[in-house]
C-alpha cells in the first residue's frame, strides 16, 4: 500500500491493478450473453405468430435449432465471465489482503489502543466481504443495466402504450423495494458494529480465561457477553424479517403484474392491432426485463452492506503508518541514550503521564528505573523505543534525535523484554530467533544466557518442542527465560528489560547478569525488586511521572527518601 492516509477510491484502484483485461472480458462476454438472451422474446414471438398457426414444420425445426444454439452459447459466455470474474476477484485478493495486513502491522502503537485485537481483526477481513460484494455486484449492475435497456426496447418495439404500463409497474416495484432495502441497511450497519464489540469482547475473555476463573466472574463475563449476543441477534431478526418481505414481493409482484398486464393488453390488442404472437414475444420480453430490473436492484442494495464494512475499515486505512524510509539511518548504536525535558501524556484530554523527565546513560551503563505502580516507568520505556511520542522534549541515541532516526534501524539493535511479553504458537527455536537467519547454534547460546538451555534439553524435542498459544506448557519461569533468550540472541547494543527476571530464582537471575556483563551492552532495567539492581550504575526513582531521586544503590539507601522507603517496605 502506498504510505500515505487511502481514501476508498484509492484503495479501489489499487485492488484493480491488472485487472483491467478481466474486466473488459468479463463486459465482453456479458453483453454478447445479453444480447443473444433478447432472440429468447423474438423468437418465441415468431413461434406463436406465425410458424405454429401455420403449421410449418421445416421453420419450428429451424428456430427450435436456433433457440438450442442461443442457449448454448448463452451458456458459454456466462461460464467465461464468471471465470474471468473469478480470475479478477483472486487478483484483487492477493492484492489487497497482504496490503492490509502489511499496513496493520506498520501503524502507530497508539491505533492500537483504541481497539481490541479482535475488532480489529474484523475490520481487516471485512475487505474480503467488500471485495465478494463489489467484484459480482459491480459487472453485474452494469450487464444488467444492458439488458434492461435492451428489453425495455424490445417491449417499445411491440407496444409503446403496453410498455409504459409495464414500465410503471416496474418503478413502483423497485420504489418498494428501495424502502424496504434502506431500512434493512440500517439495521446491518449496527448489526454489524455489535459483531465487532463480540468479536473483541470475545478475544478479551478468551485471553483472560484464567483470570476469570480465579475470580469466580464467569457468569458476569457470559452476561455482558449475553448481552451484546441478544442485541445482535434482535438486530438480525428485524433485518430478516424485512428480507422476507422483499422475498414476498420478489415472488408475488411479478404474478400480479403481469395479471396487470394481460388486462390492460385486452383493449390493446384491438386498438393497436396487437397480434397474440406480438403478446407472447411482449410478455417473454417483460419477463426478463422485469427479472433482470429486480436483481439489478437487489445487488445494488445488496452492495449498500459494503458503507458499514468500508465505515469500519477507514480507520486502518486512514491512520499513517510508520514510515522510517526517508529518514536517516543510525549505522551501529553504541549505547549512548538521553532524555531531554520530555513531558509526555497520551492524548490531550488525559491526565500527563511524565513531567521534565531528564536521563543520560553512557554507552555499557546498566541504568535502573524504580516507581510504584502507574509512575510512568514501562511509558518511559516505550518512548525509548518510539512507540509513543512525546508531547515535549527530545529522546537521544548516540546523540542523535530519536525523530530524526529510522525507528525500525534502532529497534532492530535493541534487545526488549516488555511487561507480560507473549509467545508466539510454534517451536522453541521459532520463538528464540524469529524470522532471523540466526541457526540453532545461536538459539543455543542465547538459551544459556538465558539459563534456559538445561531446561530444553530435558524435553524429548528439544528445540523443535511445541509451544501453544499463550506458552500454556511452560512454567512462568520458563517463558520468561524463554522471552530474555529472544531478547539476546542478536547479542544486541542496547537492552530494554521491563520486569523481566520477576519469575527467575536467584541462580538464573545470576546466569542472566553475568550474561548481560559479558555483552557489555548498555542496559535500562525497570524493577521491582530493588535487590536485582545493586550493581546498577545509577536508579532514578519516579513518582507519580517526575524522576524524585536519583544515583547509585549505596548512595540512595544512605539517605532517607523515596528509595530508602521502597527497600524499607521490601525488607519488612
Amino acid at each position: 500500500f502506498p504510505e500515505k492516509p487511502m481514501l476508498g477510491m484509492e484503495l479501489l484502484r489499487f485492488g484493480m491493478f491488472r485487472c483491467r483485461g478481466d474486466v473488459i472480458r468479463m463486459l465482453l462476454f456479458g453483453t454478447a450473453g445479453a444480447l443473444l438472451g433478447l432472440l429468447t422474446p423474438v423468437l418465441t414471438g415468431l413461434l406463436f405468430g406465425t410458424v405454429i398457426p401455420q403449421s410449418d414444420r421445416t421453420q419450428l425445426l429451424q428456430l427450435t435449432l436456433i433457440l438450442v444454439a442461443s442457449v448454448i452459447s448463452v451458456s458459454g459466455f456466462d461460464l467465461a465471465k464468471q471465470i474471468a470474474a473469478l480470475r479478477m476477484q483472486t487478483r484483487i485478493d492477493m492484492l489487497i489482503q497482504p496490503g492490509l495486513i502489511d499496513r496493520l502491522l506498520n501503524l502507530p502503537s497508539n491505533f492500537f489502543r483504541r481497539y481490541s485485537s479482535g475488532d480489529l481483526a474484523a475490520r481487516v477481513m471485512g475487505a474480503t466481504q467488500i471485495r465478494e460484494i463489489l467484484s459480482s455486484s459491480a459487472v453485474s449492475v452494469v450487464l444488467g443495466m444492458l439488458f434492461s435497456i435492451f428489453s425495455l426496447s424490445l417491449l417499445f418495439y411491440y407496444s409503446w402504450k403496453l410498455a409504459l404500463v409495464a414500465l410503471m409497474l416496474t418503478v413502483f416495484m423497485v420504489a418498494g423495494t428501495v424502502l424496504i432495502s434502506l431500512r434493512q441497511l440500517s439495521l446491518n450497519r449496527e448489526a454489524i458494529a455489535v459483531q465487532g464489540r463480540i468479536s473483541g469482547l470475545l478475544g478479551n475473555l478468551l485471553a483472560g480465561i484464567t483470570k476469570i476463573r480465579v475470580t469466580g466472574t464467569e457468569k458476569a463475563a457470559f452476561s455482558k457477553w449475553a448481552g451484546l449476543f441478544t442485541r445482535e441477534r434482535g438486530l438480525m431478526f428485524e433485518a430478516g424479517k424485512l428480507q422476507n418481505t422483499l422475498f414476498v414481493v420478489a415472488t408475488s409482484f411479478p404474478v400480479a403484474a403481469m395479471a396487470m398486464i394481460i388486462f390492460s393488453a385486452g383493449s390493446f390488442l384491438q386498438v393497436d392491432k396487437l397480434s397474440a404472437g406480438s403478446f407472447i414475444a411482449f410478455t417473454s420480453a417483460y419477463t426478463g426485463f422485469q427479472t433482470t430490473l429486480l436483481q439489478m436492484v437487489m445487488t445494488v442494495i445488496a452492495s449498500l452492506n459494503v458503507v458499514p464494512l468500508y465505515e469500519r475499515l477507514k480507520p486502518v486505512l486512514e491512520m499513517m503508518p510508520e514510515s522510517d524510509e526517508t529518514k536517516k539511518y543510525p549505522g551501529k548504536l553504541l549505547g549512548g541514550i538521553s532524555v531531554s525535558n520530555l513531558n509526555f501524556s497520551y492524548s490531550s484530554d488525559t491526565p500527563q503521564i511524565l513531567y521534565d523527565i531528564n536521563i543520560s546513560v553512557a554507552p555499557g551503563e546498566f541504568i535502573a528505573l524504580v516507581g510504584g505502580s502507574g509512575s510512568g516507568k514501562s511509558t518511559l520505556l516505550r518512548i525509548f523505543l518510539g512507540f509513543e511520542k512525546p508531547d515535549s522534549g527530545t529522546v537521544y541515541y548516540d546523540g542523535e534525535d530519536l525523530a530524526s532516526l529510522n525507528v525500525q534501524a534502532v529497534r532492530r539493535q535493541i534487545g526488549v523484554v516488555m511487561q507480560n511479553g507473549q509467545l508466539q504458537p510454534g517451536f522453541i527455536l521459532q520463538n528464540i530467533i524469529g524470522s532471523s537467519i540466526l541457526t540453532v547454534d545461536d538459539a543455543w547460546e542465547a538459551a544459556a544466557m538465558a539459563g534456559f538451555d538445561e531446561d530444553i534439553r530435558q524435553m524429548p524435542m528439544g528445540m523443535h518442542t511445541v509451544i501453544s498459544e499463550g506458552g500454556g506448557t511452560l512454567s512462568g519461569g520458563q517463558k520468561q527465560r524463554l522471552i530474555i533468550a529472544s531478547s539476546l540472541v542478536r547479542k544486541p547494543g542496547i537492552i530494554f528489560f521491563d520486569e523481566a527476571t520477576s519469575a527467575l530464582d536467584n541462580r538464573t537471575q545470576e546466569i542472566v547478569a553475568n550474561s548481560l556483563e559479558q555483552l557489555k551492552a548498555t542496559r535500562i532495567v525497570i524493577a521491582h525488586r530493588l535487590s536485582t539492581i545493586r550493581q546498577a550504575d545509577r536508579i532514578y526513582c519516579l513518582d507519580k511521572g517526575r524522576i524524585v531521586q536519583s544515583g547509585s544503590y549505596g548512595e540512595l539507601i544512605a539517605v532517607d527518601g523515596f528509595f530508602r522507603e521502597m527497600a524499607s517496605r521490601q525488607i519488612a
